[in-house]
């Protein structure tokens, strides 16, 4: 049984939308020409005196006032799915039957086949290149979830994806060894038995940034740290990750100037250790993904000389291309039409920030097509471009203040070493 056969042809059905404002919004923007959307339900009697969906003709009546027969309830609300289903439940409705999320409904208003990918940024990349291929658009309906938000409580999103990867069809997962990731197909068990499941490996390869650690054991998480973003006197870096080399030269109050002007030396780093470097992490890389559908060792290794990585969670254009035609040849569909300065431009529009590459770096490995490059830095209030100095700078004098800040706090660090 599939689940047209339970929910019946939605387009013949009424809808009743339910949960968070701005999801219903999207809803009914993107299908209030597609399907009968009769009403909006609202647990807040302010709404109902609002009226918001008012302009698209649709009426928002309260829970307890709306009378509910034959009508399917779609469930707009990634965060409280689970909590909106126990109230639907509560009243006697049935899930698929009754409700549905509405992730399910683009899958059901085509009656395409559902494919999930779920895991890491770079499935979100690949998901992204997916809309511009029409022949995979025509037969699949395409579902990303970040697998930190099915497992995080502020975003748990478990509830809704487990009534959603019942019904898929083709599973594409990240194979990883990240921070927060359960290295396994999540959900496995839910899953239907003819479910095509590819995995794609995600190590985050760092060979290219030397500088960076993963060990946090060992240096502090000055660039992570939430409570700097309630000094308004300067920008957080979001995401980014502890550079131990500007840290350690923080730490001998070493002139900002003199230590972006070491860090930006062509031997700062050997050209023999960032070798090394390289070698071992994509040696590293390699053995982890002996089990993977797609794997990516072959493809650094044939590619070192371009910049793959944007930071350790997120590719660049050739890997994300590269992911994207393995699993289009997988599933027998044609190769991405759009082209490379497009594809370019989608991960830069909906990237975050980017890793310096020290010179030192670029010269060891000889590194192609970054010259004047400007790289992306997101922090939590603006979007910039700089050089790898400028960038350099900007993260020396964002650490000294946030090492000021944690003095003026009086707050010590934990499990860092005084050097």
């Amino acid at each position: 049984m599939n689940i047209n056969e339970i929910c019946g042809n939605i387009k013949e059905r009424e809808i009743v939308l339910y949960g968070e404002q701005e999801e219903i919004y999207c809803f009914i923007e993107r299908y209030q020409y597609v399907l009968n959307i009769k009403a909006v339900m609202t647990e807040h009697k302010k709404e109902v005196k609002l009226q918001a969906y008012a302009d698209f003709g649709i009426k928002t009546i309260l829970v307890e006032n709306m009378i509910l027969n034959t009508e399917l309830i779609v469930i707009c609300d990634k965060v409280k799915f689970g909590t909106l289903v126990k109230r639907l439940e509560g009243v006697g409705k049935t899930e698929y039957e009754g409700f549905i999320s509405h992730e399910l409904v683009d899958a059901l208003i085509e009656k395409k086949s559902l494919m999930i990918c779920m895991g890491t940024q770079l499935l979100e990349q690949v998901s992204r290149f997916f809309d511009y291929c029409p022949e995979l658009k025509e037969k699949y309906s395409v579902i990303y979830y970040p697998e930190n938000d099915i497992w995080e409580r502020h975003t748990n999103r478990m509830p809704e994806y487990l009534h959603v990867c019942r019904w898929c069809d083709v599973y594409v997962h990240s194979s990883c060894e990240k921070e927060r990731f359960s290295l396994k197909v999540f959900g496995k068990n839910e899953l239907k038995s003819n479910c095509r499941i590819i995995t794609v490996a995600d190590y985050g390869f760092a060979g290219y940034f030397p500088q960076i650690i993963r060990d946090r054991e060992d240096y502090s998480d000055f660039f992570l740290r939430q409570r700097e973003r309630f000094d308004f006197s300067y920008e957080t870096i979001a995401f980014a990750r502890t550079d131990k080399e500007i840290e350690e030269l923080c730490r001998k109050n070493e002139d900002v100037n003199k230590i972006t002007e070491k860090l930006m030396k062509n031997n700062y780093f050997s050209a023999q250790s960032v070798s090394d470097y390289f070698v071992d992490e994509l040696r590293r890389f390699s053995q982890l993904e002996k089990m993977d559908d797609i794997k990516l060792g072959d493809f650094i290794g044939q590619h070192k000389e371009e910049i793959l990585c944007r930071n350790l969670n997120e590719w660049n254009e050739p890997v994300v291309s590269f992911v994207t035609e393995k699993v289009l040849q997988i599933l027998g569909l044609p190769k991405l039409s759009i082209g490379i300065a497009d594809r370019k431009k989608l991960i830069e529009e909906n990237s975050g920030s980017e890793i310096p590459v020290y010179p030192s770096v670029k010269a060891a490995l000889n590194l192609r097509g970054i010259e004047n490059k400007q790289y992306r830095i997101v922090t939590y209030q603006s979007v910039k471009y700089m050089s790898e100095e400028e960038y350099i700078r900007f993260a020396v004098e964002y650490l000294y203040k946030a090492m000021e800040l944690i003095q003026i706090m009086g707050i010590e660090e934990e499990n860092v070493e005084s050097k």
